[in-house]
């Protein structure tokens, strides 16, 4: 609340920049509430100190503690007066002011003062052991109005020199002066604030990317283009001549538009406008920093087909609808197909379900199996299900194209090495994520359903597999932490003691962050002259590990049965003499909480006890080593999730490989790499089908290797680099100048990675009809469809358990990692970014209004996006990587300082960081259209308008002139028009002074 915010920060007498953070919906709107306890006795120091000690006793206080019941809150609130008594002294003339102001407008308009209401309660509460509900308003209107004048003189307390409002279209209510809106006047109040002692102002700064619908059509009837902007300029301007003048310079503007002769005049009168608006607002286009004005912004074709079965389905929901006497459902058919199956809450499958269970639709075989309703039987035999619907099968099969089933995480913008695997494809090599946007409710959950399926189906192929619940026993938890009853009485030498042995000691080699291991196999420093293929790299690495074990592996035992403990203890034994600091934080009793938190599990713990025990022994303790024991490592040490981890954070923040801080959080993402890594369906992408790969022992003992060669396949270092590089800046971690702002972004990272791979996967029900015993009636049974690949977002995105899932399906999307398709029904998703993996944006159904279609593509089209990083590393990359990067550095922030250097001549605000357009990767637009269907003609129309709509700018009725100016001009037309046309709002450019005469 605004006069507690005022009193925590003091009267602006602390050093530099003070920033005082106000919430409009909870600081400056009060109603009849009597507010927080806190707010109570801030309001009880006041008066105690203006009416006097003698007037505040007991049965006052209780006026303010009442409603209170933890603790003693009559001790409580003597307690924070005692603690605000001598901050509140600099602002008593105010409150007594105030005060009084408010006692006179209660005698003018016939109602009791605030020290009348007092004495009646007062009076009221004498020999009272509860509170009489008779006195409830007048307490609720006593503290009331001492609340909005603690707000008031709140405001004089904060001395404000800048008020920052941000998207402040949200609060439009507080910029309009209303007598009878306290908000209002309380926001103006704080806008319009000016120091007694100084006469300075108060500045007021608006922050929106959208301060005002920029085009409206005649179908919004909530929202008018002309008068939203024209409130916004009032405001801004606090002239009404100076708004006048402007809506007569919009009006000849028209004119000029709309007329052959007086069209010379429009660019002069664009011009004034620009002067005029420009001395009190700015805005900077990001399609402007492009020479042919796109914004790195390219349409591509989607060729949607119509297949026989697609028509059928049409026939069976359109005879449906006429059944059950519902509105023709075309728009719904190409929306989504199955519909009977998956929707909720519309009319029409309401209807369907009571017909059906009338026994209306026995007849003819309205719900019999076939086209149009989803087959159970084939879903859980993963038979392919056949999309029925133009734009799913367009979807899958971009998605087919880009091999993106064969993807746990989408390639690298810039690799270090070469493999040769699906990730360097020309097909995978330019995949970015899918985000789509439908106007139908039940397109996410048709969308993300069936892609998952098919992700799933493509997963388990060549596998006895079934569609089951039980599809985790059978297909994954190969990296589970296992323990097993000891065979020997006595444990081996190096062993921990105890019932039960480990046995899944290599899953802990996964999950263990070497430092060791991480400076021997960092693929950034092995690229240092160009990429190489990666034999090479491992070769080298390989040298290299066994030279750093050569003391440990000489006095092993060269006979005897091979122990396999080498593995997972010789980087144990590594870094316990290279980085002891690290390697006893993590050997700590209290260790294992930087893998598992606070509940740590007994397995895992089993697993620690003994990593500590053979640390504790010593390397006497194993065996013959194996023979490939630096190649295993070599493999580790380049592609092991811990390691990549490790280097990815280090260098992200600037801290060292073997800080506390480092070490913690790449223990916390990779645990969190284990458990994806272990989910069914990626276990089932990284053996690929393979025919020699079994569900038994031999398969698990195996899968860690299999793991760790997917992830140097894939990359996974480059990912991860490029993935902490732009999350450290999308979380606010901009500024790293000391340790304490480098450990909290090192662990704003790990948090967010892990919460990323951590994303449950969420289930969707779909109904089966099922028909009778006597053949007349029809049930719907119900069964549940898992969604991992493709996810729905908004407020359909609900778990079984019923929890909001809208901030975890956003972190994982902004992740490199599954989900790749996101659906929504949401239109802009304002305040909402997606940019960081994806760069392709589907609009499923189109939007009437084009500033709707460039809100949606402006969620991908945003600071270091997808499409920006993969043009830097196109054109800069290689060249970087050839001269090196220094040790331990963040080669992205090499990347963009390189573009900013290539790019001298223009504004760095925008180019490199928003818009890059050197390189192949555009925002894409995709706009899957049924051909010879209305939707075609619709993109048309609606191409012409993004043209135009601009030249609409300032005016009313945009429609009428958007339709006029597009009749008969082509786009190309539009587009010269706009850019001669343009009303300039961009900022000034500052120019460093050179020095001399006039600088």
């Amino acid at each position: 609340m605004l006069p507690l915010t005022a009193l925590n920060e003091g009267h602006g007498t602390q050093p530099g920049i003070n920033l005082i953070a106000i919430t409009p919906g909870t600081s400056l709107k009060f109603g009849r509430s009597t507010g927080q306890f806190r707010e109570r006795c801030l309001a009880y120091t006041f008066l105690r100190a203006h009416w006097g000690a003698e007037v505040m006793t007991a049965p006052a206080r209780r006026i303010f503690w009442e409603g209170v019941t933890a603790g003693d809150p009559d001790e409580r609130l003597r307690s924070w007066e005692r603690w605000y008594r001598p901050k509140i002294t600099g602002s008593l003339d105010d409150f007594a002011a105030e005060l009084a102001e408010v006692e006179k407008s209660h005698r003018r308009h016939g109602q009791p003062t605030l020290r009348t209401l007092f004495d009646r309660l007062i009076e009221g509460l004498k020999w009272k052991r509860t509170f009489p509900g008779d006195l409830w308003d007048d307490r609720s209107v006593l503290i009331g109005e001492l609340r909005r004048t603690l707000a008031i003189v709140g405001i004089a307390a904060l001395e404000p020199d800048l008020v920052v409002l941000d998207e402040f279209q949200r609060f439009k209510d507080l910029l309009r002066p209303d007598p009878d809106n306290f908000a209002a006047e309380l926001a103006h109040r704080l806008f319009d604030y000016k120091d007694s002692a100084t006469g300075r102002l108060t500045r007021t700064l608006l922050l929106s990317a959208t301060p005002y619908r920029m085009y409206t059509t005649a179908d919004e009837i909530d929202s008018d283009h002309y008068a939203d902007f024209l409130d916004t300029c009032t405001f801004l301007f606090q002239d009404e001549e100076r708004v006048d003048r402007l809506r007569q310079r919009f009006a000849g503007l028209r004119s000029a538009l709309t007329s052959a002769e007086s069209l010379p005049n429009a660019e002069a009168i664009c011009e004034d406008i620009s002067t005029d608006l420009r001395r009190v607002m700015s805005r900077t286009e990001r399609l402007a920093a492009t020479p042919s004005r796109d914004g790195m912004l390219a349409e591509h074709e989607a060729q949607v087909t119509v297949a026989p079965d697609d028509l059928r389905a049409y026939l069976r929901i359109g005879d449906l609808a006429e059944t059950v006497e519902h509105h023709e459902p075309t728009e719904y058919w190409k929306s989504g197909p199955y519909l009977v199956n998956f929707m909720e809450r519309y009319k029409l499958k309401e209807a369907v379900k009571q017909a059906a269970a009338d026994g209306r639709l026995a007849e003819e075989g309205r719900l019999d199996p076939g086209p149009g309703l989803l087959s159970w039987e084939d879903v859980e035999a993963y038979r392919r299900i056949d999309p029925q619907n133009g734009r799913l099968r367009w979807l899958l099969e971009d998605l087919e194209s880009h091999r993106a089933f064969e993807l746990l995480w989408v390639p690298p913008s810039l690799r270090y090495y070469d493999t040769g695997s699906v990730y360097e494809s020309s097909e995978a090599a330019g995949f970015t994520k899918r985000l789509i946007f439908s106007g139908w409710a039940v397109v996410p959950k048709v969308v993300s359903s069936l892609v998952s399926l098919e992700a799933e189906r493509h997963a388990f192929a060549g596998r006895n597999h079934n569609y089951t619940a039980e599809y985790h026993r059978r297909g994954g938890s190969r990296l589970d932490f296992r323990t097993s009853e000891r065979a020997a009485r006595v444990a081996r030498a190096g062993e921990a003691r105890g019932a039960r042995r480990a046995a899944s000691m290599t899953a802990f080699l996964l999950v263990w962050p070497s430092p060791s291991l991480a400076e021997l196999g960092d693929p950034r420093r092995l690229a240092r002259g160009g990429r190489r293929e990666i034999s090479a790299l491992l070769a080298e690495v390989e040298a290299q590990v066994a030279d750093a074990i050569a003391s440990l592996v000489r006095s092993a035992p060269s006979d005897g049965v091979v122990d396999r403990r080498w593995y997972w203890a010789a980087p144990l034994f590594l870094d316990l003499e290279r980085h002891p600091s690290a390697t006893d934080l993590l050997l700590a009793r209290n260790g294992a909480q930087y893998w598992e938190g606070e509940n740590v599990g007994q397995v895992f713990a089993v697993h620690l006890d003994e990593a500590r025990e053979m640390a504790s022994y010593g390397h006497s303790a194993l065996g013959r080593p194996p023979d490939d024991l630096a190649a295993v490592l070599a493999e580790v040490a380049i592609g092991g999730p811990a390691q990549c981890a490790l280097r990815a954070v280090s260098s992200a923040v600037g801290l060292p490989l073997s800080h506390e801080s480092t070490v913690s959080n790449a223990a916390w993402v990779a645990e969190a790499f284990r458990r994806f890594f272990n989910a069914p369906e990626i276990t089932g992408v990284i053996v690929g089908g393979r025919p020699d790969d079994s569900d038994g022992e031999a398969g698990v003992e195996r899968y860690w290797r299999d793991v760790v060669r997917h992830s140097i396949d894939g990359n996974l270092q480059a990912v991860l680099d490029e993935h902490c590089h732009v999350l450290r800046d999308w979380l606010g971690h901009l500024s790293l100048s000391d340790d304490d702002q480098r450990i909290a972004a090192a662990d704003d990272i790990g948090y967010k990675i892990e919460e990323a791979l951590d994303l449950r996967t969420s289930l969707f029900r779909v109904d089966i009809p099922r028909r009778a015993a006597n053949g007349r009636e029809f049930a719907l049974e119900e069964h549940r469809l898992r969604t991992r690949f493709a996810v729905a977002f908004g407020n359909q995105t609900l778990d079984e358990g019923g929890e909001a899932r809208v901030e975890a399906v956003s972190r994982a999307f902004n992740s490199p990692f599954w989900p790749f398709v996101l659906t929504s029904t949401s239109v802009g998703q304002e305040g909402l970014d997606f940019h960081l993996w994806c760069h392709a944006v589907v609009h499923w159904n189109l939007p009437t209004n084009p500033v709707d279609l460039e809100q949606r593509e402006g969620r991908v089209h945003r600071y270091k996006g997808h499409a920006v990083r993969r043009n830097l590393a196109a054109t800069l990359g290689q060249g970087l990587l050839t001269n090196g990067l220094p040790a331990g550095g963040d080669l992205w922030n090499e990347l963009f300082e390189a573009a900013v250097e290539a790019s001298p001549d223009v504004d760095g605000a925008i180019v490199p960081y928003w818009v890059f357009n050197e390189g192949p990767a555009k925002i894409q637009r995709h706009v899957p259209v049924l051909p010879f269907s209305r939707d075609a003609a619709a993109v048309s129309q609606l191409r012409k308008a993004l043209a135009a709509y601009r030249l609409a700018f300032g005016q009313p009725r945009q429609e009428e002139l958007v339709e006029f100016l597009s009749a008969d001009r082509s786009n190309e037309d539009l587009l010269r028009l706009t850019a001669s046309l343009k009303i300039d709002l961009s900022p000034p450019v500052t120019v460093e002074a050179t020095g001399g005469a006039g600088a």
